[in-house]
């Protein structure tokens, strides 16, 4: 029944925005509220956002990489590998939405961070 229902709620990947969803995280809008980077106040976080938008601009004409990969149909993992920073940023696509993951710094010339 579980598999039925992951199955059915698999985001398509049509709604992956990657470069929104890089935004979301540069700003900082995923980190904990007591992590010392989150943005606190009004001009901190107007900050932040211009800051992102400016950034995931960059590495999109820098040519940012996106891939999707499904898992039985039931769970995707969508990537993006920012040219400029040397990150590979993950989020899981489960349940009609998309959650961030975590970041992983790749070294040069390598194309895909290695597991652990």
């Amino acid at each position: 029944v579980m598999g039925l229902y992951l199955f059915t709620t698999c985001p398509t990947n049509d709604s992956f925005d990657g470069k929104k969803e890089l935004k979301r995280v540069l700003r900082g809008d995923k980190l904990p509220e007591d992590d010392p980077a989150k943005p606190k106040g009004w001009l901190e976080k107007a900050m932040a956002k211009v800051s992102a938008s400016l950034e995931a601009e960059a590495a999109a004409l820098a040519g940012c990489k996106v891939e999707i990969t499904e898992f039985l149909g039931i769970v995707k993992v969508a990537s993006i590998q920012h040219p400029i920073t040397k990150t590979w940023y993950f989020w899981l696509g489960a349940v009609n939405k998309w959650r961030y993951i975590m970041a992983k710094d790749f070294p040069e010339g390598e194309q895909r961070p290695k597991a652990d």
